[in-house]
């Protein structure tokens, strides 16, 4: 018997995995307009090492946005991101950082509406087009985070390509 259940966990835990790290679809509507939003999600991810209060229990995400005329990739956060060296602008924070998508480092310009939880790349088509080509598996992103100094995020990109494509279909509809 003992044989038998060490067999199964090695048969489920492969699948448990693969679930887990799929990005998923979503949709919300307008009830005063019947405008819909479609969003293709990852999984959630912590930093990589623990932040302090009022921060330690942040999660983030990255997620895709198209309402059928527009479309927008950003970065989201379960606590309002408090970065370091932005430059204000009217209404908008905007900073650098790097980011390494699968073995590519790059700089990139970020965006943050003020007191908005998530953060948006500029170049929205670059990284649109490096979610949608398959060539990374991951995007590590970098933030210079007050009162934590530098931490970093790893977010798995398997899956992303085919839940946008999921979600620019149904925008299109």
């Amino acid at each position: 018997m003992r044989a038998l259940s060490g067999l199964l966990l090695i048969i489920t835990l492969p699948t448990a995995t693969s679930v887990a790290a799929q990005w998923t679809n979503s949709v919300s509507k307008d009830e005063m307009t019947n405008e819909q939003v479609v969003v293709a999600m990852s999984p959630h991810a912590t930093s990589s090492r623990p932040m302090e209060l009022p921060y330690s229990d942040t999660e983030a995400w990255v997620g895709f946005m198209c309402d059928g005329k527009n479309e927008w990739v950003y970065i989201d956060f379960s606590n309002t991101p408090n970065i370091v060296n932005s430059e204000p602008t009217e209404g908008f924070s905007h900073f650098s950082t790097r980011v390494r998508w699968g073995t590519e480092v790059k700089t990139v310009q970020l965006s943050q509406k003020w007191g908005a939880s998530a953060i948006s790349f500029l170049d929205g088509r670059d990284a649109l087009k490096r979610l949608t080509n398959r060539s990374a598996d991951s995007l590590l992103l970098e933030l210079d985070w007050y009162g934590n100094g530098v931490v970093y995020f790893q977010f798995s990109l398997v899956g992303a390509a085919d839940a946008i494509a999921n979600a620019r279909a149904s925008c299109k509809k």
